[in-house]
């Protein structure tokens, strides 16, 4: 029996292995439930905080009110240049 010509030998071990970790990652392979706990967790610590608003042209937009001091304990450290722009801001 004659073997297919290398070039297709070549495609067939780069292209299956691919093709079937494309499908893996597209049935939902390797993800990551417990960062989806963290967020969970987060988004219950951030209710007390939400308030929605109504813009002038009629829309409502939901936002998160915090002090640098609320903003730290629940989300943690803060970058410097966040802390600079808060500061200047009040």
């Amino acid at each position: 029996m004659r073997w297919p010509r290398r070039a297709i030998l070549i495609r067939l071990v780069i292209y299956i292995p691919l093709i079937a970790f494309l499908a893996w990652r597209a049935q939902g392979g390797c993800e990551q439930s417990p960062s989806m706990e963290a967020e969970q967790g987060l988004e219950q610590q951030l209710a007390p905080h939400r308030r929605v608003i109504t813009m002038p042209d009629g829309t409502q937009q939901e936002i998160i009110e915090l002090t640098a001091e609320e903003a730290k304990a629940i989300l943690g450290p803060m970058p410097e240049n966040l802390e600079g722009d808060a500061k200047a801001g009040d």
